[in-house]
């Protein structure tokens, strides 16, 4: 999936708020929460998000779904990671 799909996709279920991430190997962000929903397609490397305790990795072509006020912790992969972000406001 390139990075125009990624977008077209985030676009087309309704976000209006869309970046790409570009993040280097192993950074970790701590445990936080968004105060809309967020999705993120991954167009490079890998990542893996933490909810409740279980870890998920996600690759290239990988999408996850967050709601909106859901904990959760992240850490790029070996490789780093590049992404589209996109929040819908609440």
């Amino acid at each position: 999936m390139t990075i125009d799909d990624a977008r077209s996709a985030l676009m087309t279920d309704g976000y209006t708020d869309i970046d790409e991430w570009h993040d280097g190997p192993s950074v970790i962000y701590p445990a936080h929460e968004h105060d809309g929903d967020t999705a993120h397609i991954i167009v490079g490397g890998s990542i893996f998000i933490t909810i409740d305790g279980e870890e998920k990795e996600y690759r290239p072509g990988d999408r996850f779904d967050i709601p909106a006020h859901v904990s959760h912790t992240v850490r790029m992969g070996d490789e780093g990671c590049t992404y589209i972000f996109g929040e819908k406001t609440l």
